[in-house]
């Protein structure tokens, strides 16, 4: 513990001070003993500090011996590019289903990127269900493999703890603890007492309580690697090493070939799975391929055995207020963190030689995280460190992965940008994305991880650099719905931006674009509002009286909001050909009367949806067609993808063309009548349609009788330069007609209120409209065949097995208890039926209103039966929030708003 005890051996520094770089006022040579307790790291031992010029781990000469030392074949039904865990997990699952025509081709050796330094955590329950599905598999694979390969990987079920420091911490933990045990899984919550019963060496006094989780795991990532690569090689698979892509041909949009530096492959697939080189990867295609990822370093630390301290039998620890986890090692301790602040590197390139790399290590940077393991875990204090390690790991804008085919090439597909979690989650994205390629189409709903929801500007290289320096620490953040990044901003803005910002909005990020979230009516400069002090972050937010001022102007008078981040298309053709297309891809009914709006779904063969969209006939065959800001990527891929080879059909992205003002309320008409001579009244313009008009001094402005929240107005599309003068003239009548400035809380308030559901919030591409409570948009009826009417049919005739629903919320007071932020469970008579999924209050039904989704669930058997109309609104309703559970009214329609 004394300062003289220290054994200093690190080669690469020059002294103590620069090991540990002790920063106090105290004069160092006369550092008093308090002040050493003060630096905690004072007290670690640092003997066998592994530098940069150390000796990397190597694969086992047997699994060496089975890469293939042959010439590269001619050809191979599918190349996977990356041989560290995601590429050799894909190879053996797409073998594992019979295709064994697969070729894997690494720039370096097997595990060589970022796979050798992980830390092999495995955490089952994540963020969302399809990577919690995949951290599921993961742990099944990994704990068979040694059986499969005759190869030790490690895999010890080895439970994890997850302790918590604050309240809020402990409320989403429990939250997730009710996740937990409706998947099946076992957990438990402690309080701080209990802690040291499954962890002995913690400091548990500031603590609030902790969760015990015993089906965690945790492997040995390379033996895991090792063990796949072995078990995808004898299925027939080849693994060649020292092979660098150099470009990726495509024939008619697809994929075609690969180009390395020892030859040409054709294939008919190619998937992506090259770690922090993923992104360069993406370049040398024609056309380029953008996959936003960034490397950051990653640190841990790795003590010797701990002296009289028997670590085997540890749990994983994460400590997400500290930024910290914690592993046994080899009778030590691996010690790392997820910084708040994280360090990107490799911004001006990955060198070119950089195999089984480390980079320079930083105890200025680690000293924080340092100084909160110490306190945790007082007893590293006395431990000798075997290394201090620094290596890259690649990051996205969001915490999540990159997964499935990218829009822009046909049969190219991605598994990369794992956030330092791709042990634990690439068993299961190999899996399901080998079933994908086999099968044409994943077994899961895959869009919250799906590559479609970036879009081309978030592969600026400036900004992924700076946006990741927030996200490294986000990975340990409090999960929450209405959550805003506050670093790398402003990449989309509409010309209103200024003028907004000007009134005091709170602008938050969709896609990439800045929108209002709500406008406080006084200048700010901030993205995001988080005064949550008063009542936590579950409980009633800052912003509530603001929204409600907000939603009263848009119900009794004119509310005003900037929408232009919604995406926006154009698809003509001169003949009947973009009708047919649409007929074809769309459940509604195209073919209508010029000047019409209808919302239509885009669905898939099994009818569940692809798309979100209203369509506006501008002409004979030339529509307009906005979807909300999340799908853009997604909409223009999907209409892309079905367009001719013949080039009959032109499609054209025109989001960034038009600014959208959304002008709703009672008064709305009386206000724009001022501005144009087009009459607006009900008889001249029906709502549902749609006309270009001039208004104020703009010309060729498309005017929608729609708002996409129920309330009356239009949303008008106008050219983007003449959208900041007619934004002017509107609000000089803001007295007369009570205008405000609203943002999009209150816009979904009003929304939910009248049971108006959204993709990828309320449902999924694995959803029906019929089970999405929209039969309205199917016409079965209509000429010609489309994409899912075999399995609208089928549900329209036998029912559907699960809907949803409208909750209004009893006995739930809006001041003193913690709100639904919606991923609540919901119960009925008793029995689980679904989860809910957007929520918020509504103001005119002065109730707390969820939406969710109900089932049909035999308890004994798991059947899933079918869910009449009488089945939801005859049932006995709780919705548990944190483990309080309230009482609830379910409706199939929202009550009249008068």
């Amino acid at each position: 513990m004394i300062l003289q005890s220290l054994r200093f051996v690190s080669p690469n520094l020059n002294s103590l001070w620069q090991v540990l770089h002790l920063s106090t006022k105290c004069d160092h040579r006369t550092l008093s003993q308090s002040c050493i307790a003060s630096l905690g790291c004072a007290r670690i031992l640092t003997a066998g500090l592994q530098t940069r010029q150390s000796q990397p781990r190597r694969l086992r000469s047997s699994v060496a011996e089975d890469v293939s030392s042959q010439q590269l074949p001619r050809s191979a039904r599918v190349v996977v590019v990356g041989a560290g865990i995601s590429g050799c997990s894909v190879a053996y699952h797409l073998a594992q289903l019979g295709w064994n025509d697969v070729v894997v081709l690494e720039k370096g050796r097997v595990t060589g990127g970022s796979t050798w330094h992980a830390a092999g955590l495995l955490r089952r329950m994540r963020g969302t269900a399809i990577e919690s599905e995949c951290a599921k598999i993961s742990c099944q694979l990994y704990a068979s493999l040694e059986d499969i390969t005759g190869m030790a990987t490690g895999f010890k079920q080895c439970g994890a703890l997850m302790t918590a420091q604050s309240r809020d911490r402990m409320l989403s933990y429990k939250k997730k603890v009710a996740h937990l045990r409706l998947a099946g899984m076992e957990a438990e919550i402690l309080g701080p007492n209990e802690i040291s019963q499954y962890h002995p060496l913690l400091h548990t006094e500031d603590l609030e309580g902790a969760v015990w989780i015993p089906a965690d795991s945790s492997v040995n990532p390379s033996d895991v690697c090792q063990a796949l690569s072995r078990a995808a090689i004898q299925k027939g698979v080849k693994i060649y090493e020292k092979v660098d892509v150099q470009k990726i041909f495509t024939a008619s949009g697809r994929i075609y070939g690969v180009q390395t530096d020892q030859g040409y492959i054709k294939c008919e697939y190619l998937v992506n799975c090259g770690g922090m080189w993923a992104r360069d990867i993406g370049l040398v295609s024609r056309p380029k391929v953008s996959l936003p990822l960034h490397p950051c370093e990653h640190y841990y630390l790795v003590t010797k055995p701990l002296v009289d301290v028997d670590t085997s039998n540890l749990p994983t620890l994460r400590d997400e207020d500290g930024h910290f986890y914690a592993r046994e090692w080899s009778g030590g301790l691996m010690v790392g963190s997820f910084e708040p602040n994280a360090k990107p590197v490799f911004y001006d390139g990955i060198p070119e030689t950089f195999e089984f790399g480390m980079l320079p290590e930083d105890w200025d940077h680690f000293q924080p995280m340092l100084d909160n393991m110490l306190k945790r875990i007082p007893s590293l204090g006395q431990a000798e460190v075997r290394q201090m390690f620094v290596g890259p790991e690649s990051f996205t804008p969001d915490t999540s992965m990159l997964f499935g085919e990218v829009p822009e090439i046909k049969n190219y597909f991605v598994a990369a940008g794992y956030n330092s979690s791709g042990i634990a989650l690439a068993g299961g994205t190999g899996q399901i994305l080998a079933d994908w390629i086999v099968n044409g189409q994943p077994a899961f709903d895959t869009s919250p991880v799906d590559i479609k929801r970036f879009c081309q500007t978030h592969n600026n290289k400036a900004f992924l650099r700076d946006r990741v320096r927030e996200v490294v620490g986000d990975a340990y953040g409090i999960p929450h719905p209405y959550k805003q990044y506050s670093t790398a901003r402003k990449l989309h803005c509409s010309p209103l931006y200024p003028k907004l910002e000007a009134a005091g909005a709170v602008f938050g990020e969709r896609a990439g674009w800045e929108r209002p979230l709500y406008v406080r009516e006084e200048e700010s400069d901030d993205f995001i509002e988080e005064d949550y002090m008063n009542h936590g972050l579950f409980g009633k937010p800052s912003w509530f009286e603001i929204v409600k001022n907000e939603y009263k102007a848009c119900r009794e008078d004119v509310g005003m909001l900037d929408m232009s981040s919604f995406a926006k298309f154009e698809l003509k053709s001169k003949g009947n050909e973009a009708t047919n297309l649409l007929q074809y891809l769309c459940c509604s009914d195209i073919n209508m009367p010029i000047g019409n709006i209808v919302h239509t779904g885009m669905l898939n063969k099994t009818g569940g949806y692809e798309n979100d969209c209203s369509v506006f006939r501008l002409g004979l065959n030339n529509y307009f067609i906005i979807s909300p800001s999340f799908q853009r990527t997604r909409c223009h891929s999907w209409l892309k993808k079905h367009l001719p080879d013949s080039g009959a059909i032109s499609l054209k992205d025109v989001t960034k063309e038009y600014t959208a003002l959304n002008v709703m309320g009672p008064k709305a008409k009386e206000l724009l009548q001022e501005f144009t001579t087009t009459p607006l009244d009900s008889a001249h313009f029906r709502p549902f349609t749609g006309k270009v008009i001039d208004i104020g001094y703009a010309s060729d402005v498309r005017a929608l009788a729609m708002t996409h929240c129920g309330e009356k107005g239009w949303v008008l599309y106008i050219p983007n330069e003449m959208a900041l003068p007619l934004y002017d003239r509107l609000m000089e009548r803001k007295q007369d007609f009570r205008i405000r400035d609203v943002g999009f809380y209150a816009y979904q308030f009003l929304r939910i209120e009248k049971f108006l559901t959204f993709l990828y919030q309320d449902f999924y591409t694995i959803h029906t409209p019929l089970e999405a409570g929209r039969p309205f948009q199917v016409r079965l009826e209509k000429e010609g065949d489309f994409l899912g009417r075999r399995v609208l049919a089928a549900q329209k005739k036998n029912g559907v097995k699960r809907r949803l629903a409208m909750f209004l919320l009893e006995d739930h007071d809006l001041d003193s208890h913690i709100w639904p932020w919606g991923n609540d469970p919901i119960y009925r008579n008793g029995q689980f039926t679904g989860m809910t999924t957007s929520t918020g209050y509504g103001f005119t039904l002065d109730k707390m209103v969820c939406i969710g989704w109900v089932s049909n669930v035999n308890p004994k058997t798991g059947q899933h039966n079918v869910v009449p109309n009488e089945y939801v609104t005859s049932g006995s309703y709780e919705i548990e929030i944190i483990g309080t559970r309230y009482p609830a009214r379910a409706r199939l329609y929202t009550p009249l708003i008068q």
